[in-house]
């Protein structure tokens, strides 16, 4: 799934050679929120990290290489409250680590659903890569930080765009990850680690700025 993103990008990179309509500039305000679910412990301690809603902000380029069909990739800095819930043979305590830094980064090939007019609702799907930041905090007395494997994914997506002119319009996005790569984190120096399911839903507001 990870060469499959990277030949996206690729592709998107060609992009502005093919879009003959129009080139639209991205900027939104996002929140994010964790869908997934941890599984698959090492025997011993458990680390149960989770991750609280979070948001933050993203940028992207939207190529319109027809009335209705584009390519958008956006990428995102979001923060997200994270916990890690530590079990023992006769204890549970919980430690709270602060805000985690979180990358989502998107290629989406969409199809808007008319060609013209003021609302325009869109439908897409492409792959998504999450770059989950590694925290260097102590998380209790055994480990001093967490290492995470970032994982892809395949992403759905679909939004409404209003045109304010010519040149600016307004929009609102959903985009989910239903299946991805297994994420994995380790807790160093201890040799714990858990499987994890990030699966982020993610809801944006921006503007829209065509050139």
């Amino acid at each position: 799934m990870y060469k499959l993103t990277i030949a996206l990008l690729t592709l998107l990179a060609a992009a502005p050679l093919m879009a003959q309509r129009r080139i639209e500039l991205l900027i939104d305000a996002e929140g994010a929120r964790r869908t997934g679910h941890n599984e698959s412990f090492t025997p011993g301690f458990r680390f149960d990290p989770e991750f609280g809603t979070g948001g933050g902000a993203g940028i992207g380029l939207n190529f319109f290489i027809t009335d209705r069909v584009s390519i958008e990739t956006k990428a995102a800095a979001l923060e997200s409250n994270l916990r890690v819930r530590i079990v023992g043979t006769d204890f549970i305590a919980t430690a709270n680590l602060g805000h985690a830094q979180i990358f989502p980064i998107s290629a989406v090939l969409q199809w808007h659903l008319s060609e013209h007019g003021t609302i325009r609702p869109y439908l897409g799907a492409g792959v998504a890569h999450v770059i989950l930041h590694d925290v260097n905090r102590s998380v209790g007395p055994s480990a001093s930080g967490i290492h995470f494997k970032d994982p892809t994914g395949f992403v759905v997506d679909g939004g409404l765009e209003f045109n304010l002119s010519k040149r600016f319009g307004i929009y609102g996005d959903a985009r989910y990850i239903p299946v991805e790569t297994k994420s994995t984190a380790t807790f160093v120096p201890t040799t714990s680690a858990v499987q994890m399911n990030v699966r982020p839903l993610i809801v944006s507001a921006g503007i829209a700025w065509r050139f």
